[in-house]
């Protein structure tokens, strides 16, 4: 594999930035350095003015595929990653066929394989079938994804005793389980008193998706994580009340994403369903709460929970028959670099959230930071460069984005995948040079 010289970009020490050289060999970290390497690189990018990070770990990615291939691939999902500064996506198993066994993991895998442009771990759906689990943790399952909501369902997560086996065997196994913490149960009662009243606007999607049912089902995973001794990850987490039970819950760890952390629900005034999700948008007392957690590192990371559809699946009339969903792997990087453009962020803050826990948490050796020895999985940033979001320039198939419109200030110039330029200026302009990542 050839060689490339990353020449004098600033690179994060602590909290400071510096300038140094970084040499890839071998698609891995070969030296960082004041210096300039003896020998000479087979390529080098002049980066005077730009900074180095670790590429993007984003842990929550619909890439679809299979039977879902008309609303994203494996191709184009990875292209938008590596658009956005991705290197690394974990993929959820609610496909078509969904990954429930270790057969159609197989399959998933075989599917994928020399199709990616950034580097792809599989996410399977947990079970009460603890061969099958067993035999997807052996495969590489990289966790296994638990739906309270039941949008995926192997078993009834309302069952105590189904769940509590479920968890057990993911313990048994030294798997984490990654979970939407939303009571199914509960939503779907006031959805249909909802639907036989005729009350289907977006604020009656709302009022069916209430605060008490992320709670609950927090306060009710997490007790069970405890008595287990399992570890648990939350997904898309948007209340400080659930950050609080999580951060109390020893093996514990959540995510939120760039629409719980930036926006609230006079975003629905504006783009209607297309600014539907699960757990929805919240208030801005909510969402200002939450921020300030995501600062200050109790919520772990950042994840996009990219969710690609077609229009026509978002722009329905009846709010509870929109697909549900935001595409987010082109908007997370600059919306946040935004964020730290305004003084609201750290650099530090961000290298965390994005890269050093997501590869902690999902136990991704060699990933996360720049070191030496490491994967050559790196972004390059301008800090500086002035954007505006727009979804028809997006490389994912989903045009659309309740973010349209945004001004940003930072972006991805350069990202390299296994040491392998992909991407450039939001430009795919290298081979699939993403691997499938499997659990250590």
């Amino acid at each position: 594999m050839p060689s490339m010289l990353i020449e004098r970009p600033k690179i994060l020490v602590g909290e400071e930035l510096t300038t140094a050289n970084i040499l890839l060999e071998d698609g891995k970290i070969k030296e960082i350095s004041k210096l300039k390497p003896t020998s000479t690189p087979d390529s080098k990018i002049k980066a005077d003015r730009l900074i180095a990070l670790p590429g993007m770990i984003d842990a929550h990615v619909h890439l679809r595929d299979l039977e879902f291939s008309y609303k994203e691939t494996f191709e184009t999902g990875t292209q938008a990653a590596a658009a956005g500064g991705c290197t690394t996506v974990l993929d959820m198993p609610n496909t078509r066929p969904p990954t429930t066994t270790s057969g159609r993991l197989g399959e998933k895998i075989s599917q994928a394989e020399g199709r990616l442009y950034s580097n792809v771990a599989f996410q399977a759906s947990l079970t009460t079938d603890l061969t099958e689990l067993s035999r997807m943790a052996k495969q590489g399952a990289i966790a296994f994804k638990l739906y309270l909501n039941k949008a995926l369902q192997t078993f009834d997560s309302s069952d105590q005793l189904s769940l509590r086996t479920a968890l057990q065997g993911a313990k048994e196994n030294g798997a984490l389980v990654t979970i939407h913490a939303e009571n199914g149960d509960m939503i779907r009662q006031i959805q249909q008193q909802n639907v036989a009243r005729g009350r289907t606007s977006v604020r009656d999607f709302l009022n069916a998706h209430p605060p008490q049912a992320e709670v609950t089902s927090v306060r009710m995973v997490v007790g069970m994580s405890r008595e287990i001794g399992v570890r648990i990850h939350i997904c898309h987490i948007t209340l400080p009340a659930s950050v609080k039970l999580v951060r109390a819950t020893p093996g514990a760890s959540c995510e939120a994403s760039a629409q719980h952390l930036l926006l609230n629900r006079a975003a629905f005034r504006k783009f209607g369903t297309l600014a539907i999700c699960v757990p929805p948008i919240r208030t801005e007392v909510a969402r200002r709460e939450l921020w300030t957690m995501f600062r200050k590192g109790d919520v772990d990371i950042l994840a996009s929970d990219h969710a690609p559809h077609t229009l026509q699946e978002k722009t329905q009339t009846n709010a509870f028959q929109a697909a549900s969903g935001i595409p987010g792997l082109e908007t997370s990087l600059p919306l946040m670099l935004t964020q730290i453009s305004r003084g609201k962020l750290s650099w530090r803050r961000l290298v965390d959230a994005a890269a050093t826990r997501p590869a902690q948490i999902f136990h991704l050796t060699k990933k996360g930071a720049l070191e030496e020895g490491f994967d050559a999985d790196i972004v390059l940033i301008n800090p500086k460069a002035k954007s505006t979001i727009d979804p028809k320039n997006f490389v994912s198939k989903a045009k659309y984005t309740p973010f349209k419109g945004f001004r940003c200030t930072g972006t991805a110039t350069h990202t390299i995948v296994n040491g392998v330029l992909v991407a450039q200026n939001g430009k795919i302009v290298g081979p699939p040079a993403g691997k499938i990542t499997r659990a250590a």
